[in-house]
């Protein structure tokens, strides 16, 4: 293996051995292991499914993609409102967080440059344009 792929390699197990991996896995299996939470998890991939199926027919029925769609809207409060979710929700974001942040690390690494979180650059090269 190269040098890169050896670093690659301790980085993906580092990583895994973070407490923000380690607590979106707890976390997760926590969630999915709570019968209303695995219930509703289920039923919200049945409809969104189903709407798959309903959308990707050439005469898909308006009333029954608005009627699935409130279904989905309904189940995702509810899931959204089980403090499992919600637990799960957050260990996901932090870890989101890290990955963002070690993301950032190795552009910074790369480039030389911190990367931007918006605004102007000042380089226009891959600019749309100033509004």
């Amino acid at each position: 293996m190269s040098k890169v792929t050896d670093c690659a390699r301790a980085l993906g197990e580092a990583i895994i051995e973070s407490e923000e991996y380690k607590n979106m896995q707890v976390t997760e299996s926590a969630a999915m292991g709570d019968p209303a939470v695995a219930e509703a998890m289920a039923r919200y991939m049945e409809l969104k499914n189903k709407l798959g199926d309903v959308m990707s027919s050439p005469d898909a029925d308006v009333e029954t993609i608005s009627s699935l769609g409130r279904e989905m809207d309904e189940i995702q409060q509810t899931l959204s409102a089980m403090p499992a979710v919600d637990a799960m929700t957050s260990a996901r974001q932090q870890f989101s967080e890290l990955m963002n942040q070690v993301n950032r690390v190795l552009e910074y690494i790369i480039t030389g440059e911190l990367p931007q979180q918006g605004g102007c650059s000042g380089n226009c090269s891959g600019c749309s344009g100033c509004h």
